[in-house]
């Protein structure tokens, strides 16, 4: 993510805070349901595209180190086009 943590007006930074490694995984996770936690945070939960742009992150992903700040950074690029 940007130095800032800030994409299209919302600050993701109290997520990424939150991630850390886990178990034998070096990459860094979110202690708890990440979807959940970025459709409330970016205010989708609700939204009819919320479910889909978290699975769209996460095919992104996917193709790379399909983690959970890589899913976070593709969450917050595609809701920022929301």
């Amino acid at each position: 993510m940007s130095p800032s943590d800030r994409v299209g007006g919302i600050d993701w930074s109290p997520i990424i805070r939150r991630m850390e490694p886990q178990g034998r995984c070096h990459l860094p996770q979110y202690p708890g349901n990440l979807k959940a936690v970025l459709l409330n945070h970016a205010g989708l939960s609700e939204h009819p595209q919320g479910e889909k742009a978290y699975q769209l992150a996460r095919e992104i992903a996917r193709l790379t180190t399909f983690s959970h700040p890589e899913i976070t950074y593709w969450f917050s690029r595609i809701t920022e086009l929301m």
